[in-house]
């Protein structure tokens, strides 16, 4: 089974990450995860870094197709990780995916037209040429702008905040850039009926309590297995069942 959870900066992400793999780990036993980018992986990891702190311009000085090859090519080099693991039937959780590049990407163009084709060239290359592997279940954690905005105001810390080394993160310094990457997030979820789009607001538009929005991701993995449309766990064998 191949679970992708993604989502804004600041948007909560590693709070649901965390207790979607525990609740994972309780289904299939020890699961592969990895947090995309892999800013410590070879070559491409640190161009991402490099780039994400801002030594190769701002947002708008890189071409957003070239930026989107170095995240799918860091992808590229993770592929043959995620095939072993569910070949030996794991179960993979990623924390980001393909999604996340037709998202921060498509989003820095200002012609739907030409977003449109970077949003397809980037989804063609990557499951295709590049050969990864489609998700059983694909998230869209969708939280209210406000909360993203108060989160990156405040002093973020952690170990995924390593890569910048003190500096900030060149897709987080602009709030209007996080909500026309929500914009492209929900529309990519209305376009597929297989990535699903979990409102993370309550009825004032506040953002829920993080128990609540991991009710609803529990809930949609749950529905996945009984349905037949992710893989289920198979203890005895180690092989994979759909």
């Amino acid at each position: 089974m191949l679970v992708v959870i993604e989502g804004l900066d600041g948007a909560g992400k590693s709070t649901q990450v965390k207790k979607l793999k525990k609740y994972l780990e309780s289904l299939f036993g020890t699961i592969e995860y990895i947090h995309f980018p892999r800013y410590d992986a070879p070559v491409y990891g640190g161009l991402v870094s490099r780039f994400l702190k801002g030594e190769f311009g701002n947002i708008d000085t890189v071409h957003p197709q070239l930026v989107a090859l170095l995240f799918a090519e860091d992808r590229h080099a993770a592929a043959p990780q995620m095939k072993a693991a569910l070949d030996e039937g794991k179960c993979v959780l990623l924390d980001r995916y393909v999604y996340s590049n037709i998202a921060y990407q498509c989003a820095k163009l200002k012609d739907s037209n030409e977003a449109n084709n970077l949003r397809d060239w980037i989804f063609n290359t990557e499951y295709g040429p590049f050969g990864l592997p489609q998700p059983d279940l694909n998230i869209f954690l969708d939280v209210p702008i406000g909360f993203v905005e108060s989160k990156l105001k405040s002093q973020r810390g952690g170990n995924d905040r390593q890569y910048l080394d003190g500096a900030q993160d060149i897709h987080e310094a602009d709030i209007e850039f996080q909500k026309r990457v929500r914009d492209i997030y929900r529309e990519q979820c209305r376009l597929d009926q297989k990535f699903i789009r979990i409102d993370c607001s309550d009825e004032y538009g506040e953002m829920l309590p993080p128990e609540e929005i991991f009710a609803k991701v529990k809930a949609e993995v749950d529905t996945a297995m009984e349905n037949g449309t992710a893989t289920q766990p198979c203890a005895q064998t180690g092989k994979r069942q759909i």
